[in-house]
Order: structure tokens, then sequence, then C-alpha cells
């Protein structure tokens, strides 16, 4: 009898404990928020959070991984020419040119604007020719950051995505199962 109550007592401490982990873990997931902002803002209104950010990232290879997702992105500094003159489009606006990754091939160059993102604490990162393409980035520490696709992603926490500080991008493991045209006689 005092070995059944010994057995209980330590159940019950194992589930008191998981339930205690349960509601931590709930109480810690994050909800992000959006807030109205200038759609014409400029990225010298909210130019020290940005540069904070652009720093960061500029130069090393930041390495994002899903289920399917296995690229990164690498930013460099762009010197906007235009930067400071008022009478142009590109005036105000700080810049940075990224190359895209699918495992270690670029796959697309962009020029992109940094800007306050209506998610807060993120900076928004679009496509100069293409406002379609959008990065919505906060650094989560020196060798990571965290960011969403889109501004509209804030409301599903589930999307937002982890990149890594890496010396190299994963290789793919089909390149080598891939023929040339001429090896699979498409062409003769």
């Amino acid at each position: 009898m005092e070995m059944e109550k010994e057995k209980m007592d330590k159940i019950i401490s194992v589930v008191f404990a998981s339930l205690i982990a349960v509601s931590s873990f709930a109480a810690s997931a994050e909800t992000f928020e959006r807030v109205e902002l200038d759609k014409d803002r400029t990225s010298v209104q909210y130019a020290g959070p940005i540069k904070s950010v652009t720093k960061s990232l500029e130069g090393y290879k930041w390495l994002g991984q899903s289920d399917d997702m296995n690229g990164g992105v690498v930013f460099e500094p762009y010197a906007n020419p235009d930067f400071g003159k008022n009478d142009t489009e590109t005036g105000g606006a700080i810049m940075v040119t990224a190359t895209f990754y699918l495992y270690d091939k670029p796959v697309k160059e962009a020029l992109m604007i940094a800007r306050q993102s209506e998610i807060p604490g993120f900076v928004e990162f679009y496509g100069y020719e293409s406002r379609e393409l959008q990065l919505h980035v906060r650094m989560a520490d020196d060798n990571a950051f965290q960011a969403f696709s889109s501004a509209d992603e804030y409301r599903r926490p589930e999307k937002l995505m982890e990149y890594k500080k890496v010396e190299q991008f994963n290789k793919s493991n089909y390149e080598s199962k891939l023929k040339s045209a001429l090896d699979d006689g498409t062409f003769f």
C-alpha cells in the first residue's frame, strides 16, 4: 500500500511538472501585431533601427531551412547615389543588394529598400523593382535573424522563418543525379 502511494505521488509530480512546462510554453508563445504606417514612409525616418539591422546582416551567409526551403540569402551594402536628394524616388532610401540562394546556387539578385515594417520590431526589405518581394526581419541574436515574407503573416506565427549565420550553404543532394541534355539524349 505504501509502495502504491509512492508510485502515485511520483506520477502526480510528473504530470504536474508537465502541466507547468506546457503552460509556461503556451505563455511564452509570441504574438505579433501590425500597426498602420504611412505607405510612403522612407528609410530616413527610422534610420537608427534600420542601420542597426542592415549592419548586422551585411556580408554574411544566412541559411534558412524548413520542410520546403533549403537556401539562404546574402545581403551586401548598396551605396545609394541618390541618398539625401529629396527630389528623387530613392532619395530617402537605405538600400541593400540581396542575393538569394537555393542550396549553394544563387537564384536571384535584387536591389532592396529598407524601411520600418508594419510589424513592430521588424525592418521591411522590399524589392526596388518588385514590391512583392519582401522580407520583414528582426535580429534574434548575433548569429540568427527571424523573418516573415509579408506584413500580413504576423497573424500566423508559424510562418516566422529563422535564418542562421553559416560559413557555407548546403550542397544539393540531387545535383549529382541530374543529367545534362547530352547525357539524357535530349540533344544529339
